[in-house]
């Protein structure tokens, strides 16, 4: 990666289509910048590109046209494994992301992926449970907890992997109020101590005060 930039994500005039016979875009000529440390909120109604775009900031999907920028460097085939390694996802649904037996088996298995040794792995898992406050559960089962616990050990896994930028793809719109407390505070708490890019793709207008713009 380049020396660090202000700007972490810029997306330059970015069309998507689902399937090329649509007629409409699910992306038309979306151009916009993200500075490192800030907290945006993406707003809109259902079916309106958001999750998308999201998408497309990681490399999960290729855009049909435009030019995607993670801190400054262009992402392409040979760049997107450090673009994902830099841009962690929390979804809608956390337990599409499980795949461990347990709270710390789970977020392990991210760390095993990328080589770390087990030492270091075992003391990242210890400090994102703490961070997150799931240091009780480590070795309760995911499916046995409740919503917010659930996406609390989601941004844990993903917080483990020390990303530049976390996206929250309607990581909050499955919760109970009190669910969605939990995960908000989770992640003003990583923005202020880590510093860390937060995008809120969200039609929730409590989550979206939070950001900076």
């Amino acid at each position: 990666m380049s020396p660090l930039q202000s700007t972490i994500i810029e997306l330059n005039n970015i069309h998507y289509r689902y399937h090329e016979e649509d007629e409409r875009e699910a992306l038309a000529g979306v151009s916009l910048k993200v500075e490192r440390g800030e907290w945006l909120a993406i707003i809109g109604h259902n079916g309106s590109g958001k999750s998308t775009l999201a998408k497309v900031m990681n490399g999960l999907i290729e855009a049909g046209s435009g030019e995607v920028l993670i801190n400054g460097v262009v992402l392409n085939d040979e760049t997107v494994y450090d673009a994902r390694r830099a841009v962690g996802m929390v979804f809608q649904n956390p337990d599409n992301q499980f795949v461990g037996t347990t709270v710390e088996d789970d977020i392990a298995f991210g760390l095993e992926n990328i080589g770390l040794p087990r030492e270091e792995m075992l003391e990242r898992v210890t400090r994102v449970l703490e961070m997150v406050k799931m240091s009780d559960f480590r070795t309760k089962e995911p499916a046995r907890l409740s919503g917010g616990q659930k996406q609390r050990v989601a941004i844990a896994g993903v917080t483990a992997l020390e990303p530049s930028v976390i996206i929250l793809d309607e990581a909050t719109s499955m919760l109970d109020p009190k669910g969605r407390m939990e995960v908000i505070g989770t992640i003003q708490k990583l923005h202020k101590e880590k510093n860390i890019t937060v995008i809120s793709i969200t039609h929730d207008l409590d989550e979206a005060a939070q950001a900076d713009r």
